[in-house]
């Protein structure tokens, strides 16, 4: 591992590969299931070192503690990246869930209550997230980004991303405070994109760029209430049996031509 890490050091020019042998899982492939065999939650999710329970001070004195730019990573796994600009290119799933008419909803309760109600909307939303084995990429308003890649998640991660949609639809609808409160759509689609550190030191922020994200996002925010939109490409990878499920043609901002998707409601 420590060889890993000196040749593709940022300096070194490795900048890049270094990122891309990161994301892609090529570290510390024998450490992680000795770290999930320890007893604590939360963990990292990129290598399962506990940041809770009886072994936690330890490692947060071997610099496994919950890293600033994403705090279901730790800063070992991404070991002084965060002070430089750089990533790569990878495999990505990518789940987005967005509160419709969340203006409306706001005028008809009080501020406080209103903050509240998305205060258990995100809470839910990182609950099917991380029993899912994904990580949370960030909140934007009313709606929230999640993030796979072979690093969290495995090859299979396309599935870990359907499994995390498929929860969350099913826990906003039961969730005794949301129920009936919120009304979310959620969106999951697979592809390449950029993922990696953007901006300068002090204003900076671990994010996943390109097509993909844009794609999972507006699919989101086209889900109608309760429904969950799996893109064509999330279907195919995933083998999922689309026999019962309406096929929809969505006019996405961006696209030239008519995306397809699956619409699944439960």
């Amino acid at each position: 591992m420590s060889s890993d890490r000196a040749d593709l050091a940022p300096e070194s020019g490795g900048h890049d590969q270094y990122w891309e042998r990161m994301l892609r899982g090529e570290f510390m492939p024998g450490l992680s299931k000795y770290f999930r065999r320890l007893p604590a939650a939360p963990r990292c999710k990129a290598c399962q070192a506990p940041f809770a329970g009886p072994y936690a001070p330890l490692f947060r004195l071997l610099r496994f503690r919950p890293w600033q730019l994403n705090r279901q990573l730790c800063n070992h796994c991404f070991n002084g990246i965060d002070k430089q600009r750089g990533g790569a290119e990878v495999p990505v799933s990518l789940l987005f869930a967005d509160v419709r008419g969340s203006t409306a909803l706001a005028e008809r309760m009080p501020a406080r209550d209103f903050r509240t109600v998305l205060d258990r909307f995100y809470k839910v939303v990182y609950r099917a997230v991380d029993q899912n084995n994904g990580v949370i990429d960030h909140l934007a308003g009313d709606g929230v980004m999640a993030l796979w890649t072979p690093r969290f998640g495995g090859e299979d991660h396309p599935a870990h991303a359907l499994a995390a949609g498929r929860q969350l639809v099913s826990d906003l609808r039961s969730d005794r405070v949301l129920r009936g409160r919120i009304p979310a759509g959620v969106g999951v689609h697979t592809g390449s994109a950029w993922v990696g550190v953007v901006g300068a030191s002090g204003a900076h922020d671990f994010t996943v760029l390109g097509d993909a994200p844009n794609t999972v996002a507006r699919l989101g925010s086209s889900a109608a209430s309760g429904e969950l939109l799996l893109s064509q490409e999330l279907a195919v990878k995933t083998s999922a049996d689309t026999s019962h499920m309406e096929r929809r043609l969505l006019d996405l901002k961006g696209k030239s031509e008519p995306f397809s998707a699956w619409v699944e409601t439960r």
